[in-house]
């Protein structure tokens, strides 16, 4: 056969060999950094941009890892090493929170697959830098540092928002100054605080201020890395100061009748064999920063105290007197059976007073809350302003015998 022949023959003997359809490329990828340093114990978030020849980049399989590394750069890391290390798989649009736990150097990797299996990556090699703990103290009821408080209040102190590693060895140090001249305020401790969860007990402190004075609470952290040896890192120390108000005086808030009750009708018309008409005062509520009323459960507050007084309304008398009850609970009821000689049109007044611990220590024979018991709220020396600062230390109410 001619030798021109061979060549057309063999290629038609064979069929066609020549491949046309287009070679499937790997995606690209690249990892975006955040442009910051990356602290130790600080989520820093990372993202991936890339492409894909025949796939769309959202549709692609993107997988993240961390390699550790003592090596320069991060080319040594190859598929067989992906198989050595956890791999977290993300959307293409969601980023990857690196928190880096240690000092050591690290490699972290992106890789992304086609719906054909080619697949490619891009690492970048991450030198961890570490930093001192942040110390942030705050009153976990939202007061501010300076802010005047009332005596016999319990402070919970928190620093909770503290920065630090969680991975390291944490210590808090806490300590406590006091400033007053209440021989009890030297002896304030602070103390682990009720409720909290054993493992962030040491972020928390409480304490009872049974002193006037100012308590100033400093607190510091330090920490000591996982692995690292040598001293621990210390931030600096924040302070949180508290004054602690005088005991104030116990104030009426909310009672039956009303405080401010104009006069109470005593029916004196029943008719024969009907029991006599009664009438019952009643202190709902007293507000006291150490005796308050009700007592507060497992407060192991005291409660406050009350004096019932009437005032003689008989005629015959050259002067009326106010006549101070035995009765001392928080209710009196009244009877007309008490007066037998009031009639239709007669009137008596009912007063109810409240006193704490510290204002019966400190009573004066013949000097009162107000300069006159002919004041009938008694507001202390300047008087009832309305203002919700008013402390109300009695009311008093007109019963009218009638109608």
């Amino acid at each position: 056969m001619p030798a021109f022949l061979v060549l057309p023959a063999l290629l038609g003997g064979s069929g066609c060999l020549l491949f046309t359809d287009p070679i499937n490329k790997a995606p690209e990828v690249e990892i975006v950094t955040p442009g910051v340093e990356i602290v130790r114990g600080e989520k820093v978030p990372f993202w991936v941009t890339g492409g894909d020849d025949r796939d769309s980049f959202a549709s692609l399989r993107i997988e993240w890892a961390e390699f550790p590394s003592q090596l320069e750069g991060c080319g040594w890391i190859t598929k067989a090493e992906w198989e050595t290390v956890k791999v977290t798989e993300r959307d293409s649009s969601a980023p990857y929170e690196l928190e880096v736990k240690t000092s050591a150097t690290l490699c972290l990797c992106v890789r992304a697959t086609d719906h054909d299996g080619a697949r490619s990556q891009a690492c970048e090699r991450i030198e961890p830098v570490t930093k001192a703990p942040e110390a942030y103290l705050e009153d976990a009821s939202g007061a501010q540092s300076g802010q005047a408080r009332p005596l016999c209040s319990v402070f919970h102190l928190s620093a909770e928002r503290s920065w630090f590693p969680e991975a390291d060895q944490i210590e808090f140090n806490w300590s406590m100054n006091y400033t007053g001249t209440d021989p009890l305020g030297p002896g304030t401790q602070l103390v682990e605080c009720a409720g909290i969860p054993t493992d962030k007990a040491p972020r928390h402190r409480c304490f009872y201020a049974a002193a006037p004075g100012v308590y100033t609470v400093t607190m510091s952290i330090e920490d000591q890395p996982a692995g690292v040896t040598g001293d621990p890192l210390a931030s600096d120390p924040v302070e949180f100061e508290i004054p602690v108000n005088i005991d104030m005086p116990p104030s009426l808030q909310r009672t039956d009748p009303e405080i401010f009750a104009q006069g109470i009708m005593l029916d004196t018309t029943s008719g024969l064999g009907a029991p006599y008409p009664t009438r019952t005062f009643k202190v709902l509520s007293v507000a006291d920063d150490c005796e308050p009323y009700p007592v507060p459960d497992n407060s192991g507050k005291k409660p406050t105290q009350f004096l019932w007084s009437i005032y003689d309304y008989d005629a015959t008398r050259t002067t009326k007197i106010w006549v101070y009850q035995a009765n001392t609970t928080d209710s009196f009821t009244i009877s007309q059976a008490m007066f037998p000689n009031a009639t239709k049109g007669d009137e008596i007044k009912v007063r109810v007073e409240v006193r704490d611990s510290n204002v019966v220590k400190h009573l004066v024979p013949g000097v009162g809350a107000c300069s006159s018991d002919d004041i009938d709220i008694c507001c202390g020396a300047s008087g009832c302003t309305g203002a919700d600062t008013d402390i109300i230390r009695w009311t008093t109410w007109t019963v009218y015998f009638g109608p």
